[in-house]
C-alpha cells in the first residue's frame, strides 16, 4: 500500500552522523516479493561539512563554499528498496547512480528499466532481494538535470574563482547548435563570462591527434542564454575553450556518498545493515576508482565507508569529480571526449613508477590499509581496447598482480554493455558480419554479485583473477595483435585507446587546471588481449558462448559508414562474425550434438562460480538465436 506523507517527515533525531544531517521522507511503501516483506522509500539528505576536518581537506575549494556559520551543505535525493526486518538485510548494495539513472535492477535482477522501482513488478526476478541486500541510489552528479525521476544533488558554487572550462563534440553530420554540456540528458555546469568572451576559442580537425585548426571567430558566436553556440558546423571533431566563473564544489559529491555508506552501518539508520558494497558501472565504476585514490574510503570518525565495491567497465579510468570546473559527465575515448583528466596515472592498485617521473604511486597508496574494500573490478573486452584496461594489471609489458583484496575479472570478447538481439545489424560488404555485439556479460555479473556478497558478508573466499597475461601469451602488445584466418575478411582498429601522460599546469595538485586544453607529454599504449582461432579472447571469464562458438565476438566495431577516420573504432560497441556454417556442422552435427556440448560448458561456468544455474536457459535461448541467425538459414 502507497504511504504519501502530505508533510516531508524529517527523521534527524536519531541520527548519531555530525555529516549527514537529516533525512526527509517524501514517499513510502511495503510490498511483499519472492517471500520478503519490503519497503521502498525516497526523499532527500541533508549534508554539512566542516571544511577544516582532515578528511575533508581533499575535497577542492570547499573552503570558498562556507556559510556565514563556517559549515558547507549539500541536499541529495535517495531512494532505497530494503527489507522491512533489519534483521533480514545482509548487506547494502549501494549504486553510484550513472548520470542519475538506475542500473541495478537491470544488471543483476533482468528487470526493466524503471525510474520508480516501487513495486513487485519493478524487480525481475529478484536476484538482490534473494541474496538479502537493499539496494540504494543516492544523488551525487551536479550536473544531472533534477526531474523528479533522476538521482541529482544541490551543490555549492565558489565564491570568486574564475578559469578556462573545455567542451568538445565529434559530428557525424552537419549542425548549427551545439550545446556546451557533454550530452542531451547532461545540464550546462558552466556558463561563458560574457565580460571574457572574446578569450573564447574554437578549433576544428578530424582525428584525435591531428593538429586543430583555429576556426574563425566571425564563423561562430555564443547562444543569446551563453549555453550553446551557433554556426555552421561540418563532420569533424570541435574543440571550444572559454572562461567562466563561480565553480561547483564538485567533491562534496564523493564525500556525502562516503558519509552515506557510513549511516548505513549505524544501528539507529533508517537504512540500517550491517555491510555496504558500492557498484559503479561505466562513468561510477571510474567514480569508485577515484573514490578510492583521493582517500574517501576513510571516513571522518575513521571508519571504512565501503566493505566492499564491484567496479565495472571502468577500465583503467578516473575523472572529472574533484577539480574546479570539472564536468563529471566527461570520459574519454578513442573518438570522442578528448583529454579531460580520465585515463591518468596511476593505474593499478599496486605501487609502480611514473613513465616519466620514476615516482611511484597506485590507486590504494592514498588509503590506510585497514580502509581497503575487498575489490572486484570487472571489463569487458571492449575496455581493453576502449578503456586501456590492461594497465591495472601491467607495467612495461609485464605482469603486475592485484593486491590480496582485489579480483580482476576480463568478461572476455564481450562489448561496454549488451546489445539487444534486436539491435544487431548486418554491415554489408561481409558476409555473416554483424555491428552490435550481444554476448550476455550480464550472466556473469550476476554470479559474481553473488561471490563478492559471500565474500564482504560471509567470507568466503570468491574465485582466483581471471584476466589476460604476457606470461602466457593471452596477452599481447597492440602491434602484435593479429586477426585469425576466420577473419580476414577484417581489419583491425587503427589503435586502442590510449592513456596519455598529461601537463594540466602547475596547479593541478590542488585541483585546478591551469592549462586548458593540458600539454601531452606522452602516450601509453595498452596492450590487448590475443584472441583464439575462432577470434575471441583469451585470458578472462570464458562466456558458454566463447567455449562452444558460433561466432566470432569481437568487443570493437570500426567506423563504416562515418564521414571521416574509417580506421578508428565506434565508441561502446562490437561487433560479431558468424563462423562458416560447414565447419559448425563437422563439429558439432546439429542442434542436439551442439546444445549437448553448450550445456557440458554451462555447468563448467556454474562449477566456477561464473555462472548461476538457474541462468542456464538464458544461455540455451541466445544460442538458439545464434543457431537460427548462422546454421538454420
Amino acid at each position: 500500500m502507497r504511504l504519501i506523507l502530505l508533510i516531508a517527515l524529517l527523521f534527524s533525531a536519531h541520527i548519531t552522523s555530525a555529516k549527514l544531517v537529516d533525512v526527509e521522507v517524501n514517499e513510502q511503501r511495503e510490498f511483499e516479493a519472492f517471500g520478503i516483506k519490503l519497503q521502498s522509500m525516497q526523499g532527500y539528505l541533508h549534508f554539512e561539512f566542516a571544511p577544516m576536518l582532515e578528511q575533508n581537506q581533499n575535497i577542492v575549494d570547499i573552503e570558498l563554499a562556507a556559510q556565514s556559520d563556517g559549515k558547507v551543505r549539500a541536499k541529495s535525493t535517495f531512494f532505497i528498496i530494503q527489507p522491512v526486518d533489519p534483521k533480514a538485510r545482509k548487506a547494502t548494495l549501494f549504486e553510484i547512480s550513472n548520470r542519475g539513472s538506475k542500473a541495478s535492477l537491470r544488471y543483476f535482477n533482468n528487470a526493466p528499466s524503471n525510474p520508480v522501482p516501487d513495486s513487485a513488478a519493478s524487480l525481475g526476478d529478484g536476484l538482490i532481494q534473494r541474496l538479502g541486500l537493499s539496494v540504494l541510489w543516492v544523488g551525487w552528479q551536479a550536473d544531472v538535470f533534477a526531474d523528479g525521476k533522476n538521482m541529482s544533488v544541490e551543490l555549492p558554487r565558489t565564491s570568486g574563482t574564475s578559469g578556462l572550462v573545455r567542451s568538445d563534440w565529434t559530428l557525424e553530420s552537419k549542425s548549427e547548435t551545439l550545446r556546451v554540456a557533454h550530452r542531451d540528458n547532461i545540464d550546462v555546469l558552466y556558463l561563458i563570462d560574457r565580460s571574457r568572451e572574446k578569450e573564447a576559442y574554437l578549433t576544428y580537425r578530424t582525428g584525435p591527434n591531428e593538429i586543430k585548426k583555429v576556426v574563425s571567430a566571425s564563423n561562430w558566436s555564443f547562444s543569446e542564454e551563453g549555453d550553446a553556440i551557433i554556426g555552421e558546423f561540418s563532420p569533424g571533431i570541435y574543440e571550444l575553450v572559454y572562461p567562466s566563473q563561480h565553480s561547483i564544489v564538485l567533491g562534496l559529491g564523493l564525500a556525502l556518498i562516503r558519509d552515506t555508506a557510513e549511516y548505513i552501518k549505524q544501528q539507529d539508520s533508517l537504512f540500517a545493515s550491517p555491510k555496504t558494497i558500492a557498484f559503479g558501472v561505466s562513468q561510477t565504476g571510474r567514480w569508485l576508482r577515484h573514490f578510492l585514490y583521493q582517500g574517501f574510503n576513510q571516513t571522518e570518525s575513521g571508519t571504512s565507508a565501503f566493505d566492499g565495491m564491484l567496479i565495472h567497465t571502468a577500465g583503467a579510468g578516473r575523472g572529472s569529480f574533484n577539480h574546479r570546473f570539472g564536468q563529471p559527465s566527461r570520459d574519454a575515448h578513442r573518438m570522442s571526449a578528448f583529454f579531460y583528466p580520465t585515463d591518468v596515472f596511476p593505474f593499478a592498485s599496486t605501487e609502480l613508477p611514473h613513465p616519466l617521473t620514476g615516482k611511484s604511486d597506485g590507486l590504494m597508496s592514498h588509503l590506510p590499509t585497514e580502509h581497503h574494500p575487498k575489490v572486484f573490478f570487472t571489463n569487458t573486452g571492449y575496455e581493453y581496447w576502449g578503456r586501456a584496461s590492461a594497465l591495472i594489471h601491467t607495467h612495461n609489458n609485464k605482469d603486475v598482480e592485484p593486491l590480496a583484496s582485489e579480483r580482476i575479472y576480463h568478461l572476455a570478447s564481450a562489448q561496454h554493455f549488451v546489445e539487444q538481439q534486436r539491435n544487431v545489424k548486418r554491415i554489408e560488404g561481409v558476409e555473416g558480419y554483424f555491428q552490435g555485439n550481444p554476448l550476455n556479460l550480464l550472466l556473469n555479473l550476476r554470479a559474481l554479485l553473488s561471490n563478492l556478497t559471500d565474500w564482504v558478508a560471509l567470507n568466503k573466499t570468491p574465485p582466483d583473477s581471471q584476466f589476460p597475461r604476457f606470461a602466457d601469451n593471452t596477452l599481447v602488445p597492440f602491434d602484435e595483435y593479429r586477426l585469425p584466418n576466420v577473419l580476414s575478411a577484417l581489419a583491425k582498429p587503427k589503435s586502442p585507446h590510449t592513456a596519455y601522460i598529461y601537463d594540466y599546469g602547475d596547479q593541478w595538485k590542488q585541483g585546478i587546471i591551469a592549462l586548458n586544453p593540458p600539454r601531452i607529454l606522452a602516450t601509453v599504449v595498452p596492450p590487448v588481449p590475443a584472441i583464439n582461432e575462432y577470434g575471441n579472447e583469451l585470458g578472462g571469464v570464458q562466456h558458454p558462448l566463447l567455449v562452444e562458438p558460433l561466432a566470432s565476438f569481437l568487443p570493437y566495431v570500426l567506423r563504416h559508414k562515418a564521414e571521416f577516420a574509417h580506421d578508428e573504432m565506434m565508441d561502446f560497441r562490437g561487433s560479431i562474425k558468424l563462423l562458416p556454417k560447414e565447419s559448425i556442422i563437422k563439429r558439432y552435427r546439429d542442434w542436439d550434438g551442439y546444445r549437448n556440448a553448450l550445456n557440458r560448458a554451462i555447468s563448467d561456468a556454474v562449477n566456477a562460480k561464473f555462472l548461476l544455474e538457474e541462468d542456464r536457459e538464458l544461455v540455451l535461448e541466445q544460442a538458439a538465436w545464434l543457431w537460427d541467425l548462422g546454421v538454420s538459414e
